[in-house]
């Protein structure tokens, strides 16, 4: 049928042999690319986000996303496909398991309050915006304390 061209994968004939050619993802520089050492739950950094340490988690974070290959899916870099319905499918496993390498990098509590998100890139835009404010009260007893000197 037309239109379903575009979920199948290309067919490479040679001779009387009929074989599959390799998705793009399939090259470990492939953002969906998934090693098999790519678990889901696996803790990427060495301390859990809790209410004070945002900004060296989300550094600590990045970094292990980087190595990945997956920051894309955070920073909004790597959008979901909408044309190739494989590719689509590989992307929302590569979703999955980046968020929950998030969830795991986190209290439960914390997990519970994101875990809603349908993207790994909601669930961290959600994290920023509760945890990389400034605390203006704190600020203004550390400002008052300074001026006091």
């Amino acid at each position: 049928m037309a239109g379903d061209d575009e979920s199948k994968s290309p067919e490479i004939v040679k001779g009387s042999e009929t074989s599959k050619a390799a998705a793009p993802w399939e090259n470990s520089n492939h953002p969906l690319f998934l090693h098999h050492s790519d678990q889901p739950g696996a803790m990427l950094v060495s301390e859990p986000l809790a209410e004070d340490n945002y900004s060296t988690w989300a550094s600590s974070m990045m970094m292990a996303l980087h190595i990945k290959n997956k920051t894309g899916f955070v920073d909004g870099t790597l959008k979901r496909p909408t044309i190739n319905a494989e590719e689509r499918l590989q992307w929302d496993r590569c979703n999955t398991l980046v968020k929950t390498w998030l969830i795991s990098a986190m209290s439960k509590n914390m997990s519970k309050s994101v875990i809603h998100c349908k993207e790994a890139r909601g669930m961290w835009l959600e994290l920023e915006d509760r945890f990389n404010q400034t605390n203006s009260v704190a600020l203004f007893h550390i400002e008052s304390s300074i001026h006091k000197c």
